[in-house]
């Protein structure tokens, strides 16, 4: 029988992954561009998946809207969603941007309040303040630094973790046509989304992403492949599995690791203590998360 905790150390894991990548992927997002750190992930995911897949499971016939969903996760979640994530990790660095990230919980519950006329209780509004409070803070300290309070880089940061939802909601949608789904066959099918999108944008991509990582020091291009299988073949086959019989809400609020984690390795990298920027922003996220997990009274 397995152990109720291994769904939540796999999602504690795949948050450690991710956090840990998202540190090279903002320094060659900085480097190259957004654009050509999503399509070398996209393209090394895609392999360990089809490898995967093959060796581990059989393939799930689903009727066309199935697959439908998955191609278009692919495409709006990891084409769209991620380029928009990779902008804000080369403007806004790492710890701030998975900080907004783990905002989705709470953009959900306002989109409910707005489209579906879904009640927010007084924790829930709370919650919307202290995270707002958080993001002003994160903006005051960026006018501090460089004299701008960076709206466009926090617009990116939104902008993708919406696409993100959107693409989590439309996986989710074809677990419902078939519960006997295996998260490789999934990933695999969102990574040709995805992989698509590249390929209409710029057909040559693969050859131009073989020539640049050739240009790089042997070093630089195993930082960048290990990065592109962590923080995407690891931390999404961990975390798809852990979605399957998890407690949704509670793998939300394990989420909290990533930019805890990697906000202790860039400080630790810099040899800096943190400033009162980021104390307060951290404080007052953790008050947010803390009252979104809130049950609501019936």
């Amino acid at each position: 029988m397995r152990d109720p905790m291994t769904p939540y150390l796999l999602a504690v894991g795949a948050n450690l992954c991710f956090g840990t990548a998202s540190i090279a992927f903002s320094d060659y997002a900085r480097r190259f561009s957004a654009t050509w750190v999503n399509q070398l992930k996209v393209g090394i995911a895609f392999i360990g998946f089809l490898l995967t897949f093959l060796a581990l499971e059989s393939f799930v016939p689903l009727p066309p809207a199935g697959h439908a969903y998955l191609l278009a996760s692919g495409f709006v979640g990891l084409f769209f969603g991620d380029f928009f994530l990779f902008r804000s990790l080369a403007e806004l660095g790492p710890s701030r941007t998975l900080v907004l990230y783990t905002f989705e919980p709470l953009l959900v519950g306002l989109y409910g309040y707005f489209f579906l006329r879904q009640g927010l209780s007084p924790y829930q509004i709370l919650a919307v303040l202290c995270m707002v409070a958080c993001v002003l803070t994160f903006m005051f300290e960026r006018n501090r630094q460089t004299g701008s309070f960076g709206i466009r880089a926090f617009a990116f940061a939104f902008l993708g973790v919406f696409l993100d939802a959107v693409g989590v909601m439309l996986s989710r949608q074809a677990y419902e046509q078939d519960a006997g789904l295996g998260p490789f066959q999934v990933n695999l099918t969102r990574a040709i989304g995805a992989l698509a999108g590249f390929l209409f944008m710029s057909p040559k991509f693969p050859l131009l992403l073989v020539r640049d990582l050739k240009n790089l020091a042997p070093r630089g291009r195993w930082i960048a492949l290990g990065a592109c299988v962590m923080g995407t073949f690891l931390s999404l086959s961990l975390y798809l599995s852990a979605l399957k019989t998890a407690h949704v809400a509670t793998l939300t609020a394990i989420s909290i690791t990533s930019p805890v984690w990697v906000s202790l390795i860039e400080h630790a990298r810099a040899r800096e203590w943190p400033n009162r920027y980021l104390w307060t922003a951290f404080a007052l996220f953790l008050c947010g998360f803390i009252l979104m997990q809130v049950p609501s009274s019936s």
